[in-house]
């Protein structure tokens, strides 16, 4: 009889092993997470894990990520209102909602990034930003071009910064600092582009 073909082993789960490395490093604290630790406790190789995060860094971009994700997934349903300023409320709020599991954790991680010793994340942590405001204005469909356009992606990039501080400080179940918080410097925020749209749109 033909002998059959040895299986091959199951690929690493990287969601898995994510799940497991977030887990460990609430336990122990970023700072203190190795890769050879995370590898012992989802039972794989460390090499293993290695392929698949070459750092604790690449852990906390998947983190990321995985927000980030949450985002383009947002639900239809929550994109009905027919108002920009609504849709782009919920969906920022989706992001933070992903990353409210491991809130502390994300404080860390962004820590982590900006240590001094750190400056070769600098400039990719300014570009994810920016990914992330293009992806918020994206996904709620606010509309704008050329100078009004512009504008509002700065003004993204604040409102995302000054509500993660919020977010990254508040304890309240259900983040209900960070939704007031959002909701009133989206408003402040809406009335400033309200005033000035109309002039940048002839300037675009």
């Amino acid at each position: 009889m033909a002998r059959r073909p040895a299986r091959e082993p199951p690929a690493v789960d990287r969601d898995r092993i994510l799940e497991v490395a977030l887990a460990l490093a609430e336990e122990v604290g970023f700072e203190q997470l190795r890769l050879s630790e995370v590898a012992q406790r989802a039972h794989v190789a460390p090499a293993e894990v290695a392929a698949l995060f070459p750092d604790t860094n690449a852990i906390a971009d998947a983190w990321f990520a995985r927000a980030l994700a949450a985002v383009w997934e947002t639900p239809a349903d929550q994109l009905a209102d027919p108002d920009p300023a609504v849709r782009l409320e919920r969906v920022m709020l989706r992001w933070l909602e992903a990353l409210a599991p491991h809130r502390v954790l994300t404080g860390t991680m962004i820590r982590a990034k900006l240590w001094p010793s750190h400056p070769h994340h600098w400039v990719p942590m300014i570009f994810a930003l920016s990914r992330l405001v293009h992806a918020f204005l994206d996904v709620a469909r606010v509309p704008g071009r050329g100078a009004e356009r512009a504008l509002q992606e700065i003004g993204g990039t604040l409102l995302t910064l000054e509500t993660l501080a919020v977010f990254l400080a508040d304890p309240t179940p259900g983040l209900v600092r960070t939704r007031d918080a959002l909701h009133r410097s989206l408003a402040a925020g809406v009335g400033v582009l309200q005033r000035v749209g109309p002039l940048l749109a002839r300037i675009g």
